[in-house]
């Protein structure tokens, strides 16, 4: 999640400094919004709440192109969390069945 942490520095970077200038700053009405959407990967990490996850990947669309390093981060802390839901099922699965193949 580090990729993830690195894109939500370089957007607060950006938005401080498109914030400077005054033409600019209808953007923030955008950027702030999509900001607050992005930290909830940060909820995401600790709860693995896909919700939370999807909602970040939401907010992060924004903030093209560097936003994109900040969904592939995210996705990838998905798919990890899911390979080792999955992983934990097999092994219930393989020790239930051998369990009930020793008592027979």
């Amino acid at each position: 999640m580090w990729i993830y942490k690195l894109t939500l520095i370089i957007n607060v970077i950006c938005m401080v400094l498109l914030s400077q200038d005054n033409s600019y700053s209808e953007l923030n009405y955008l950027f702030i919004p999509a900001l607050v959407l992005s930290l909830f990967g940060l909820v995401y990490k600790f709860t693995n709440i896909k919700f939370f996850g999807y909602m970040a990947m939401f907010g992060l669309v924004v903030f093209l192109p560097i936003g994109f390093l900040g969904i592939y981060s995210i996705r990838e802390a998905m798919d990890k969390q899911n390979k080792l839901n999955f992983i934990r099922k097999l092994e219930n699965d393989g020790y239930s069945n051998r369990k009930s193949k020793d008592s027979n």
